[in-house]
């Protein structure tokens, strides 16, 4: 999945919280916080990460992500960890 650019990790985050927060009217942008999506706490936040490790195929930190500011460090810090991945062997190469 290495071959992801940050725009196709925004859409990957817009789906995921969407699913999370049961909204499908939630927009985000970069500058995105915690405080403008109503219900956003520490079980959510964990549903968010487990979401995005499997979606993206990778392992977080929680403490790496607690101490983003905003949904546009997050996608950052997503994009980095999704380059950082190990790809996968081709099966029958």
């Amino acid at each position: 999945m290495s071959d992801l650019n940050r725009s196709d990790v925004q859409n990957v985050l817009q789906d995921i919280f969407r699913n999370v927060f049961a909204n499908d009217a939630i927009v985000l942008s970069d500058t995105t916080t915690a405080q403008d999506i109503p219900g956003w706490d520490s079980l959510q936040q964990i549903k968010i990460i487990l979401a995005c490790e499997k979606k993206l195929h990778i392992r977080l930190r929680a403490r790496d992500i607690n101490a983003l500011e905003n949904v546009g460090e997050m996608t950052t810090h997503l994009l980095a960890a999704v380059n950082k991945a190990p790809r996968k062997p081709v099966q029958g190469a």
